[in-house]
């Protein structure tokens, strides 16, 4: 297997990520009836996709605040631990997949770390 070496393969596992999320009872609603994410996917993903690349390889032209984003959405409908867990095991089950390297793992590696802080500041 590969690693995690383009927009395109980043672009990739958004697809795969969110084929997971969304057919999953238990998160499905952040995306359809607090967020309303599936009514616009694709430009979501490439929103994701500059998140990636500029954590993965420092590309640059991610200007939001990522924590802040998540923190309203909490707001509307908080997250539980059920759900955190939820989501990094469907992200890194979508990684593992399909990619393997340093690249990838690094993708876990935040996407915990993510996790983590947000579950610390938003309690």
């Amino acid at each position: 297997m590969k690693d995690i070496e383009t927009r395109e393969d980043i672009l990739l596992i958004m697809h795969k990520f969110y084929d997971k999320l969304l057919a999953d009872d238990v998160i499905r609603f952040f995306f359809t009836r607090i967020t309303f994410v599936n009514e616009h996917l694709e430009a979501h993903f490439e929103i994701l996709a500059t998140f990636w690349e500029q954590s993965l390889f420092l590309k640059g032209g991610y200007y939001n605040n990522m924590f802040s984003i998540h923190k309203e959405v909490h707001e509307k409908s908080a997250f539980t631990k059920e759900h955190y867990t939820i989501w990094l095991n469907h992200f890194n089950s979508t990684i593992d997949a399909y990619f393997a390297g340093k690249n990838a793992e690094q993708m876990k590696t935040q996407a915990l770390s993510m996790a983590t802080i947000m579950q610390i500041k938003f309690t």
